[in-house]
């Protein structure tokens, strides 16, 4: 059986992701489509407008056989972790095709900047201790000092899909030959058809109509309230000591301090935090880390133990090939996430995907 699988978010679904699941599907020949999904925070540490659940049923009326999720520790990191995640979790279909967005048909050179970007030369290295030492953010310098070395490369690094793309690539080198790559080209639109998710939940928030850019399956009745989980994010983060903080993921270099010692009253005030060194998306992501009790202890030991995922959705033709393939695996399948026994190593992870889709159905 030939599988292909998709990282994915879809917050919304919208028509460019069932074009790329369709291309997907078609130009690897895959028996099993599998997406790999956010739970309930993005990757931007943006909460998700509709429950996980929802979006996985969004995914599977586009195509999608099979629908997993990625653990809560992986969709809050940074994207070079994010991606790393994002295939550890995959790596339990064993061999499968990683297909994924790109500006442009360029695999060929997108694969070459990720080489180029793993080998890290002396220079390279000088010059990104130095962009660092100036404030900016690890991304920002890296991207500033490939463009010193090799800006054909830094050109290719300017959008977000491209930056994902290459994480995934360097991910996928560590598994070998059981992981083969495949993009999908975005083409340019006229906005009649195509607009991305940030666009839609835009529109959203004004109150207009979504329709023309997502498929007549996807509807939300009832979006995600920013405004409730704005409340508590606040309170969680006011509620922390510094040193409290300190030990929370994505926390470091005396942000605890700053954090504690800010004077803001909501979400908006607390983005007002983002500087050089750290993104407006770094920024949300530490107040989801916050919110959730996502400490440095849960990051070490998704670091340390086998993968794991649940089981969010599954084509019932395709159950008996998919579900004895992970179940077999090297790592902790689970059906349903009540499966999760207390005693097992990865529960403390398990608890904490449990606890963000609390939080998010929270905010409905």
């Amino acid at each position: 059986m030939k599988i292909t699988a998709v990282i994915a978010e879809y917050n919304p679904f919208h028509n460019g992701h069932l074009k790329q699941l369709r291309l997907a599907k078609r130009e690897t020949e895959a028996d099993i489509l599998a997406v790999v999904m956010s739970g309930s925070f993005t990757q931007h540490g943006d909460i998700c407008v509709c429950d996980r659940s929802t979006r996985a049923q969004w995914a599977m009326q586009a195509g999608a056989d099979l629908v997993l999720e990625l653990p809560t520790i992986y969709s809050l990191s940074h994207a070079q972790r994010f991606a790393e995640g994002a295939l550890k979790t995959l790596s339990m279909l064993g061999e499968y095709t990683l297909s994924f967005g790109t500006e442009a048909d360029e695999l060929h050179n997108l694969s070459m900047a990720a080489e180029f970007m793993q080998s890290e030369t002396k220079d390279m290295s000088g010059l990104l201790k130095g962009y660092l030492g100036q404030g900016y953010s690890v991304a920002k310098s890296r991207t500033m000092a490939l463009g010193s070395i090799r800006p054909d490369i830094a050109n290719m690094l300017t959008s977000p899909n491209n930056i994902l793309a290459v994480e995934y690539i360097k991910a996928s080198h560590k598994y070998g030959g059981n992981v083969h790559l495949h993009s999908v080209e975005r083409k340019p639109d006229d906005g009649k058809k195509y607009l991305s998710s940030t666009k839609i939940r835009e529109l959203m928030r004004a109150g207009n109509d979504i329709t023309p850019y997502v498929p007549q399956y996807v509807t939300i009745d009832r979006p995600v309230s920013t405004d409730k989980y704005g409340t508590i994010a606040t309170y969680a983060m006011k509620a922390m000591t510094a040193a409290q903080l300190a030990d929370i993921y994505n926390v470091g270099e005396g942000l605890e301090n700053r954090i504690s010692q800010a004077d803001f009253n909501d979400m908006r005030g607390f983005l007002e935090l983002t500087s050089k060194r750290y993104t407006r998306s770094t920024i949300k992501r530490i107040a989801a880390c916050v919110t959730l009790g996502l400490d440095k202890r849960l990051a070490e030991l998704a670091a340390t133990e086998k993968p794991y995922c649940t089981l969010l959705a599954v084509k019932p033709s395709k159950k008996k090939f998919i579900l004895p393939l992970l179940a077999e695996a090297d790592g902790y399948f689970f059906y349903k996430h009540s499966d999760c026994g207390t005693d097992c190593p990865v529960r403390p992870l398990v608890d904490l995907d449990e606890k963000a889709n609390k939080i998010q159905k929270l905010c409905l």
